[in-house]
């Protein structure tokens, strides 16, 4: 995956073969910035990353980004001996947000209860 922020350099990113290409920093722009890319450019596969949290991911997705890329809004303070809990509820929250849903959807996931075999 290369990374670009300019239309010229998504053209020369998938000119040199990159399966997809690494919108950084997406947050600078926003949302809208991936429609604009994407107007010229239909079938680049973009990746938005830097500034994309919970909230913000669904709106990147919707906007034609293939993925987004969550760094410091997802491990928050875990990486420097932060609880644990609040890593794992971020997680969650940013899973539930990209969640596709619909006839299209596929299967979810099955959690822990559900992997055994036991609905509680």
């Amino acid at each position: 995956m290369c990374g670009a922020l300019t239309p010229t350099e998504v053209v020369a990113a998938l000119e040199c073969g990159a399966a997809a290409v690494k919108v950084f920093p997406a947050g600078v722009h926003g949302p809208g910035y991936f429609r604009e890319l994407l107007a010229p450019l239909p079938t680049a596969p973009l990746v938005a990353v830097g500034g994309v949290d919970a909230a913000r991911a669904p709106e990147y997705l919707a906007a034609g980004a293939r993925a987004v890329g969550v760094g410091s809004p997802l491990l928050g303070e875990a990486g420097t001996g932060g609880p644990q809990e609040a890593l794992a509820a971020r997680a969650r929250d940013l899973l539930a947000a990209v969640r596709p849903t619909g006839p299209l959807a596929g299967p979810s996931v099955p959690g822990p209860a559900s992997a055994t075999g036991v609905d509680r």
